[in-house]
């Protein structure tokens, strides 16, 4: 037995340090080992305990068995323990399934049981008798009560779980994996009044509305969690034959510390191990869950279009904030054009539109693509009429006399008509005619969608368009399979991403075709030049076309070059034309 002095200092240690409680006292079952060990915290366990201790408000994101939710029950257990009895402990514990979250809550459970009975106050320690009195005053499967106060509860995962209870602390076990989360939370998190803390765990699960729009806000300073990520090559249980990999080159000597080894992911080497690729064959190889449960990643957990190593790529590589901010049409929310390179001589420009209501949910957005260069130079999103959206348009085609298209489906023909009414001179016109023969203008991406996420997908996977836009990159994360259909996910927007993917289709399918003839035209106009016999003005030079009443045959009966010309392009109206405005 120890003595009250004895009691008094042990008391203080474990209250001032939980690690050393946890290290002291309470033992885990280790998979590796197949048994009962001390739970000797390793360095990033100890960290996260530090981060549990300091923060009021964290979020985990965890791999497979990394003994996260260990961690988490043995200091809530500490916690609770020595909580003062005028102010006790109320921990709320919340899962996917409240069979799950009732596991969760014997854990803390077990680990109060292995605590040393002086703990408990003298009614518990000193004789065989108190030693043999319960601990818990409640001790059910949803509701443990300790002797001095504190209170672990598991509770469903429903609005009304929390009416009446005011916690300390919340905690959410896969948290990404929570139906109806971000409501749950919602009404979870105003229980906490203004002295609770929260602590969500989870290994991803795509780009759900809970975990990971915690994470992202987190991570963009919106919200008040600190994030805590644990990868499985920081746990010593599994990294014992660590290696890192990049081409041909294998290190396998890197000294650990909280940094090192991400320091060597930002360097592009990947890190493998014996423990790991037994688990990725446990798997049977499959992307999505290795990217789940080892890889911590939410790119490849929720089932991309565009694989998560060429999101990271642009990210890292191409991504770069806006050169200019133009805040014109800015509304307190959206509504500015970010720019990245000015107008330049002879370079050709696309500019791509997808058009909102300007009331709802979606944004109207457009992609000025630089087809000299194959990158990004500006991009506009905001939430404007279309009319008033036609009218930024024409400025910024304009300014960069760029061939313009627009999504002329639903809303988008009031843009495009208001286009047609200030004469905009380079619009993109469908295939498609009016009953009076007219073409229409715009883009109907209707008919094409599939085949332009595919053709969008290879153009990001092979480098050949440089995303410069961090609104680009975030679209590309959330944007999913679903149903077997390429969609953004709820709550999120692809307005960015098509409107860049309209941008990639014209290029391809219109644009670089009549790109193809620029020299044949240069040809057929030096000839022309040289011959002298149907030499035009200059400004016939800059049309392309001579004009109608200069219009004739040659000698040999065969079209001049006017005639010539608008055939090869099959465009006899010249709407495009302004591609070959540098051939005189």
């Amino acid at each position: 037995m120890l003595t009250s002095g004895e009691i008094l200092n042990e008391y203080a240690k474990c209250v001032i340090d939980p690690k050393y409680a946890i290290g002291t006292y309470l033992s885990t079952f280790d998979k590796t080992q197949e048994g009962f060990v001390p739970f000797n915290l390793f360095i990033r366990q100890q960290y996260i305990v530090d981060c549990y201790q300091k923060y009021r408000f964290n979020i985990v994101t965890k791999p497979r068995q990394a003994g996260i939710s260990t961690t988490t029950q043995a200091y809530s257990a500490i916690k609770c323990a020595f909580a003062d009895s005028k102010n006790p402990e109320t921990i709320i514990v919340i899962a996917n399934k409240l069979n799950l979250a009732k596991k969760f809550t014997k854990g803390i459970k077990d680990y109060c049981s292995q605590l040393p009975r002086w703990v408990w106050g003298p009614d518990y320690y000193g004789t065989d008798e108190k030693e043999k009195k319960s601990i818990f005053i409640k001790d059910s499967q949803i509701e443990i009560e300790l002797p001095n106060g504190s209170k672990i509860i598991a509770v469903a995962t429903s609005t009304d779980a929390l009416r009446g209870y005011t916690p300390t602390l919340l905690i959410f076990d896969e948290a990404a994996f929570i139906v109806n989360g971000a409501e749950l939370y919602s009404a979870a998190i105003t229980s906490l009044g203004t002295g609770g803390g929260a602590i969500l765990i989870s290994t991803p699960n795509g780009y759900d509305p809970l975990y990971y729009k915690t994470y992202e806000q987190s991570e963009k300073g919106d919200n008040d969690y600190n994030v805590i990520e644990l990868k499985w090559y920081q746990d010593p249980r599994y990294n014992k034959d660590l290696q890192w990999l990049k081409a041909d080159e294998i290190i396998t000597e890197v000294e650990f510390t909280l940094d090192s080894f991400e320091e060597m992911v930002k360097k592009g080497y990947k890190p493998t191990s014996t423990w790991y690729r037994d688990m990725c064959k446990g798997m049977n190889n499959d992307k999505k869950k290795i990217a789940q449960e080892l890889d911590v990643s939410f790119l490849g957990s929720g089932g991309n279009v565009i694989d998560d190593e060429y999101i990271n790529m642009h990210d890292t590589q191409n991504v770069e904030k806006p050169k200019y901010i133009d805040d014109t049409y800015y509304d307190g929310n959206s509504g500015l054009v970010w720019i990245w390179n000015e107008p330049e001589a002879e370079h050709q420009y696309i500019l791509a539109a997808d058009v909102a209501r300007g009331d709802g949910a979606d944004f109207s957005c457009f992609q000025i693509i630089d087809f000299t260069t194959m990158e990004q130079v500006a991009e506009f999103q905001g939430k404007v009429p279309p009319d008033t959206f036609a009218e930024i348009l024409n400025v910024y085609g304009t300014k960069y006399s760029a061939y313009l298209v627009v999504d002329n489906v639903g809303v988008g023909n009031t843009t495009t008509s208001k286009l047609v009414e200030l004469k905009y001179p380079n619009l993109h016109y469908d295939s498609i005619k009016t009953e009076n023969g007219k073409k229409v203008a715009g883009f109907n991406i209707n008919g094409v969608r599939l085949q332009l996420i595919s053709h969008l997908e290879i153009a990001v996977r092979t480098n050949t368009i440089k995303i410069k836009s961090k609104r680009v990159i975030n679209e590309m994360k959330t944007f999913i399979y679903k149903n077997g259909r390429p969609d953004h996910m709820e709550g999120y927007h692809d307005d960015c991403l098509l409107s860049l993917g309209m941008a990639l289709w014209i290029l391809e399918s219109s644009f670089k075709k009549l790109k193809k003839l620029e020299k044949q035209t240069k040809a057929i106009l030096s000839a022309w030049q040289v011959g002298g016999s149907n030499k035009a003005t200059d400004d016939t030079y800059n049309t392309g076309f001579v004009p109608k009443n200069q219009r004739n045959k040659t000698n040999t009966g065969k079209p001049n070059f006017n005639t010539q010309v608008a055939k090869n392009m099959q465009d006899p109206k010249g709407e495009y034309l302004w591609l070959f405005s540098g051939l005189k």
